[in-house]
């Protein structure tokens, strides 16, 4: 054989084996290049929720904060924290469930917690 037909080929068995092993690893529900769906596990999810952690800790730890100096100042500071954890809660279906995503759940939420957070005042413990 002439060196133009080894490397065609070469060339076939290298895409063949490629194609086979991406295959493989879609159907081993693994993470490949190509095809795959997000998963729980994907970093940009794994941010997303630590996020969501954060906001969640800083809204407990200023609810906290409001009634033990009651200052209006904590309170809007406990809802915004809570708005912001929503939103994130929010992002984090529609990364994984893409179109389908039923949001109608968290943009309750936010719409309570802006309410909420209008009953805010001041009092002295």
């Amino acid at each position: 054989m002439d060196k133009t037909k080894t490397w065609l080929i070469r060339v076939f068995a290298v895409v063949l084996i490629g194609v086979a092993l991406i295959a493989y690893l879609n159907v081993q529900k693994k993470p490949s290049l190509l095809f795959s769906k997000p998963s729980i596990e994907d970093l940009r999810y794994k941010e997303l929720d630590k996020k969501r952690a954060n906001a969640e800790f800083a809204a407990r730890r200023d609810y906290t904060d409001y009634e033990k100096f009651g200052s209006i100042i904590f309170c809007n500071a406990s809802f915004n924290s809570r708005i912001e954890s929503a939103n994130y809660s929010k992002q984090m279906e529609l990364y994984i469930s893409g179109k389908e995503a039923d949001l109608s759940e968290w943009d309750t939420a936010i719409n309570d917690y802006e309410k909420e957070r209008s009953k805010c005042r001041d009092f002295n413990p």
